[in-house]
């Protein structure tokens, strides 16, 4: 089916899909961000949203509202295609088996269908390593849905390999994580409070949330007032990631509920503070309040709440996963350790605490960093150099 039809308006017609705040995680924000950038004044965006939770609890769970969604998500991406014509559907896989099978392998090909050229942008750092785990079947066609891929999207240089043997490396594109930084200004870097430690994420055991507890003995023996806080959802279970990103390893999987209570409820639970969901003014208020930013996760693609820490002016204190990798420089604007080694966190944790010249050093620099290379408009302004790309 040939659908090179005239754009509307001199502004070629594009169907963008994805996940849309609640909940407030990296993704949703991301496309809520493109949504409002200068991409709507060059193309005419026609959204779809896929999520259908408002709470990151149930993320990924096959139940009777996930079959439901599934045909409620196709009615509407065939109505959409046949209403709006794209000649380009842009579309974030998933990196996990059930959400390939589930969506994003007959997205693909329906898009195909009706003639629409594809731009798939993976925002994670697992995929190549989960994929191995898929069943012959679903492998071949996942290989068959990205044959016809025009352009994939990666979070980092060093992630490209996460679409080989899928998508040529020639159609495999870097486009980095993006944040407002007219949303994110602290003009007061140096003052906060000393003792406030910060974990922003989901409180998985992926994500390091287990290992960040277990420095807090650690720390709080040197540092008797030490207060670590921990924003995010606390998740049993894990959906996405699997194995060690840095060495390829399985998770072995610890229950983040059960290191909840048992900090909670022990000689150490005057230093642990566990928040919940925060975000808009009250997320700015503890970013700036907070000393150092700590997120020693197992894999990822460019976490978006250490991009808001950096442009805070927080010391990020993280695992050499994903994009973070390629963003810090170990002991310039930050510490990289190896996944799972709580004891060097709380060993980098006392260092920036004992040598506040340092982290007031990584400081500047990460809010220099982030200003200089992540703002909503250059991100947005080379998604459009993509879209642009793809449609010529």
């Amino acid at each position: 089916m040939n659908l090179n039809l005239p754009t509307h308006n001199g502004r070629p017609p594009i169907l963008f899909i994805g996940p849309y705040p609640p909940p407030y995680s990296g993704p949703e924000l991301g496309t809520k961000l493109f949504l409002e950038s200068e991409l709507k004044d060059i193309f005419n965006l026609h959204f779809i949203k896929t999520n259908f939770r408002k709470s990151n609890v149930n993320k990924g769970r096959l139940d009777g509202q996930m079959v439901k969604a599934f045909f409620v998500f196709f009615g509407r991406l065939i109505s959409s295609l046949i209403r709006y014509r794209p000649e380009l559907v842009y579309y974030p896989i998933t990196p996990t088996q059930i959400g390939w099978v589930g969506r994003d392998i007959w997205c693909l090909l329906i898009s195909r269908l009706f003639g629409s050229k594809t731009v798939i942008h993976l925002r994670g750092g697992h995929l190549n390593l989960n994929f191995q785990t898929f069943h012959p079947l679903v492998k071949h066609l996942v290989k068959y849905a990205c044959s016809s891929v025009s352009m994939a999207l990666v979070q980092a240089e060093c992630l490209r390999d996460q679409f080989s043997g899928l998508v040529p490396n020639e159609r495999v594109k870097v486009l980095y994580n993006a944040i407002d930084t007219a949303e994110y200004i602290n003009n007061t870097p140096y003052i906060y409070d000393h003792h406030k430690i910060l974990f922003m994420g989901h409180l998985t055991q992926a994500k390091g949330y287990c290992d960040a507890v277990r420095a807090i003995p650690i720390v709080a023996k040197h540092t008797p007032n030490i207060q670590f806080y921990f924003a995010g959802t606390l998740r049993r279970g894990e959906r996405g990631v699997f194995f060690n990103q840095t060495n390829g390893q399985p998770l072995t999987y610890e229950d983040p509920v059960k290191v909840h209570q048992e900090i909670s409820s022990g000689c150490f639970a005057r230093n642990y503070r566990y928040l919940g969901i925060v975000t808009g003014q009250e997320k700015i208020k503890l970013l700036k309040e907070s000393n150092i930013f700590i997120l020693p996760s197992y894999s990822e693609g460019f976490s978006r709440a250490v991009l808001e820490a950096m442009a805070m002016g927080k010391p990020i204190i993280c695992t050499p996963v994903g994009a973070l990798r390629e963003i810090l420089k170990d002991g310039e604007n930050g510490f990289l350790i190896p996944p799972g080694d709580f004891r060097q966190l709380a060993r980098r944790i006392i260092q920036l605490l004992e040598d506040p010249e340092l982290r007031n050093r990584m400081a500047q620099k990460n809010i220099d960093h982030v200003r200089r290379r992540f703002t909503a408009e250059k991100i947005s302004a080379r998604l459009a150099d993509y879209f642009h790309e793809v449609l010529t």
